[in-house]
């Protein structure tokens, strides 16, 4: 096991609270004070500097964090690696993901999953943000992942990885590698929008509403159902798209496409995963602490 006095180091970093970490790793604050001590007094540093009801790290302390997270992820994959090999784990889970998750972002860790454990039937159905929510609440799937963090109380939500969404022109367009477009301009310019239900429309017309611009003010020329469909479309040179990033990556490599900034305009969202609250079972848990280790992050 990891040295659990550097699971509660990296519990107070994270947290930036010793009660807050106490209350994570169910043990009293004293006895986190104590670990956090012993650590000071094995590197003969302190970790932590405390102003008042705050705390923040001192250099000793980041150059901890960084070397505690490498150990920690890796003992995690070494964990999970050795489980793996005598792990007989069977059964059938089913996944819905909207439309950049589903295409994008799952089918490679997907495949690794499948190689691990080979008995496991996967299924992955592609739809929007509100598909995918009623899918998990009549248990049609088990696990889901959406754009953005409705508040369906009925629905636990987790975030999962970051994501940006960028205004896109093709090769030849007036626009394609011209500077920053000024955001009043957005309206003069013919665009590409997903369809009602996305959750990239959604996030778009927050955003957009909150710095003064209606997504009713836009020349929309047509919605799509997909990104791919939205790529295929601006090839006309005529009209411009909001995609993932993570969308057009290959796109990005080839020139094919290219990003077109606005001033004052940043679109990030997080993609979050799923469930029905209460229904986690034995396999999606296994699945979600794959992709912890397959992507190197704590989920």
């Amino acid at each position: 096991m990891v040295h659990y006095k550097l699971q509660v180091f990296y519990t107070v970093a994270k947290r930036m609270s010793f009660s807050k970490a106490a209350s994570e790793l169910n043990i009293t604050q004293p006895a986190v004070t104590r670990h956090i001590k012993q650590l000071e007094d094995h590197f003969k540093q302190k970790l932590f500097e405390r102003r008042g009801n705050s705390i923040s790290l001192t250099r000793a302390g980041s150059v901890l964090l960084e070397h505690t997270k490498k150990l920690m992820a890796q003992y995690n994959t070494l964990e999970f690696d050795m489980n793996a090999l005598i792990d007989r784990t069977q059964g059938e889970l089913s996944i819905a993901a909207s439309t950049t998750m589903a295409q994008y972002i799952l089918p490679e860790a997907l495949s690794k999953f499948h190689r691990k454990f080979p008995k496991v039937r996967l299924t992955l159905i592609n739809a929007n943000t509100r598909e995918v929510e009623d899918k998990v609440l009549d248990a049609s799937v088990e696990l889901g992942f959406i754009e953005g963090h409705s508040k369906n109380r009925e629905i636990s939500y987790h975030p999962f990885m970051e994501d940006e969404i960028v205004l896109v022109a093709a090769k030849g367009h007036p626009l394609y590698n011209k500077g920053t477009l000024p955001v009043k301009d957005l309206s003069q310019i013919p665009l590409v929008l997903r369809e009602e239900g996305s959750g990239s429309l959604d996030i778009i017309k927050q955003t957009l509403k909150n710095v003064g611009v209606a997504i009713e003010s836009l020349q929309v020329v047509i919605r799509l159902g997909s990104s791919e469909s939205m790529k295929t479309y601006i090839q006309d040179r005529q009209s411009v798209a909001f995609l993932s990033i993570h969308t057009i990556l290959k796109e990005l490599k080839t020139t094919e496409l290219g990003i077109i900034d606005i001033d004052g305009l940043s679109i990030n969202r997080k993609f979050s995963y799923i469930y029905k609250q209460g229904h986690q079972s034995s396999l999606a848990n296994l699945f979600l602490n794959f992709l912890e280790y397959h992507y190197n992050k704590k989920l």
